[in-house]
């Protein structure tokens, strides 16, 4: 198992990205890079979306009043997991967006990518996780 602590603001995505990718490599497992960065991508953006600052701009003061995510990567016999805690209660619900929709695409994805996914109420706040296969599905 591996974490990092992050402020809750928009760079919080890329060094997430790279935190993971480092992780995978590291386990021999940088084959699942490109679908872990996806994943840890969509689910870093929405911790920050949910609790954090997503003016690129912030205001003088901003910085006293930063909430913190939480990335952390657990290796499993054949899967890699990936969660991220952020400080807001509540759950995301995952939407079909439309065709005409710029956003909400991103729990869609994880959906996709992933052999499963969920939420848990953890520490005032929640954890949302995504599990990769290591193995293609029937791999002995």
């Amino acid at each position: 198992m591996d974490q990092l602590q992050l402020a809750a603001v928009g760079t919080a995505v890329s060094i997430a990205r790279s935190f993971t990718v480092l992780r995978l490599r590291t386990w021999s497992a940088g084959y699942l890079a490109e679908e872990a960065k996806i994943v840890v991508s969509e689910l870093a953006t929405n911790a920050v979306k949910a609790t954090g600052v997503v003016d690129p701009h912030p205001g003088w003061g901003t910085s006293s009043a930063l909430n913190l995510i939480t990335v952390r990567l657990l290796g499993l016999d054949d899967a890699i997991v990936i969660e991220v805690w952020d400080a807001e209660p509540t759950r995301p619900m995952l939407a079909l967006p439309v065709e005409d929709d710029e956003s909400g695409r991103g729990l869609v994805l994880v959906e996709a990518l992933a052999r499963r996914w969920g939420t848990y109420a953890a520490h005032g706040g929640k954890v949302v996780w995504a599990e990769l296969a290591l193995f293609p599905a029937g791999h002995p």
